[in-house]
């Protein structure tokens, strides 16, 4: 009777220990989304036109913000992969990274991050950004949601039989780059930090961020960094890119976004009647997994706001027109569930861990990008 007592006690301890640990990393995601949330509005990276632009190869503030928040994901990582203390939960996170890719091969993630690239140039958005436009007021932004949404359901829908149609014969032997050499994965993530490091510093004198994105002398003015209207786009990649740490340690996860939207998608339009409809969307609807990167996004659209209104440019961005918002919506969620990630899951991290189908995913996002903002420009 004592050791059925006992053992009873120790289920409830367990079951307590289990919300605790969960409720501090729904507390930390939402810091976590609340900080993404502020500096991609500081660093511009939201704005269609910002977007637009660099499938145009017109503008590099999305670029330069990018590759530095892969420079400092490759840091940390590779930091905590080296530390006796840490290198449990970076194994941990980077094997939950791969479950996320059982089913892709190159065809699917070249495909995904393609339809991903062409989303991109017709809305000027992400699956990363579109919670941060609509914080910041950013015209047309809730059609660029509604598009993502319906571009979730529709492939929720759809995944059995293209899952069927694009499955790879055979498992990718090499996950990894530094798996062909045999070598950890700080010694080739250190120099090609610093290889990325080198393309920020020669965009950044090509293109000065100050002149790219038409600051005023009001940037200068400000009292504070919190107050000021935009910061260096480098300086918001490193914020981005540290919140891997605390994404890792804490959610044993790497960060992404387009997951969430299964998980929101699931919540409207998956019931009694119709969660036959997709077993694949069924999947995201309960479990702390699922929720903690809601709690992640959504918090992101509190930071936008923060920072646009500490910063007085709330609703002053212009958007894409209506019928691009959703369209191009459609097309990012779709391509990114499609391929297994988005410019957060494939680009931050999975490029951060040197992964061959994030980097394949979006190598194919920017060609498909940049051909249709060609194409956009020409009919235009």
């Amino acid at each position: 009777m004592a050791s059925r007592r006992r053992t009873g006690l120790e289920e409830v301890d367990e079951r307590s220990s289990s919300r605790r640990m969960q409720m501090t990393a729904l507390a930390v995601s939402s810091v976590c989304g609340l900080m993404f949330g502020f500096a991609i509005e500081k660093g511009k990276v939201y704005e269609p036109l910002v977007v637009k632009n660099q499938m145009l190869l017109s503008q590099f503030v999305m670029l330069k913000m990018f590759l530095s928040g892969i420079i400092t994901g490759m840091f940390v990582m590779s930091l905590l992969s080296m530390l006796p203390l840490t290198r449990n939960q970076y194994l941990g996170a980077k094997s939950t990274f791969v479950k996320g890719l059982r089913d892709k091969g190159f065809l699917t993630v070249l495909t995904g991050g393609a339809l991903l690239g062409m989303g991109m140039a017709v809305a000027g958005s992400c699956p990363g950004v579109v919670l941060a436009q609509i914080g910041s007021g950013t015209q047309n932004s809730i059609y660029t949601l509604l598009g993502a949404l319906f571009g979730t359901l529709l492939y929720g829908i759809l995944e059995p039989v293209v899952t069927d149609l694009m499955r790879p014969e055979h498992s990718i032997r090499f996950q990894f780059l530094y798996n062909l050499y045999g070598s950890p994965f700080f010694v080739m993530a250190l120099p090609t930090a610093a290889v990325f490091s080198m393309v920020v510093f020669t965009l950044e004198l090509a293109y000065p961020w100050e002149e790219e994105i038409s600051i005023t002398d009001s940037v200068y003015q400000s009292s504070s960094w919190i107050t000021c209207p935009a910061w260096p786009p480098y300086l918001s990649g490193v914020v981005v890119g540290s919140l891997q740490i605390p994404t890792v340690l804490v959610m044993g996860d790497t960060l992404g976004a387009s997951s969430s939207f299964c998980t929101i998608t699931s919540q409207f339009f998956l019931h009694k009647s119709t969660k036959r409809l997709s077993p694949y969307l069924l999947k995201f609807q309960t479990g702390f997994p699922n929720w903690w990167q809601v709690v992640f996004v959504l918090s992101s659209i509190f930071g936008a706001f923060l920072s646009s209104m500490l910063s007085g440019t709330y609703g002053t961005v212009a958007g894409a027109s209506v019928v691009q918002s959703f369209v191009g919506g459609a097309l990012i969620l779709f391509g990114a569930r499609l391929g297994g990630g988005c410019t957060s899951g494939h680009g931050l991290s999975g490029i951060g861990l040197l992964n061959s189908l994030s980097i394949a995913s979006m190598m194919a996002m920017f060609v498909g990008g940049t051909l249709t903002a060609q194409v956009q420009q020409w009919i235009s």
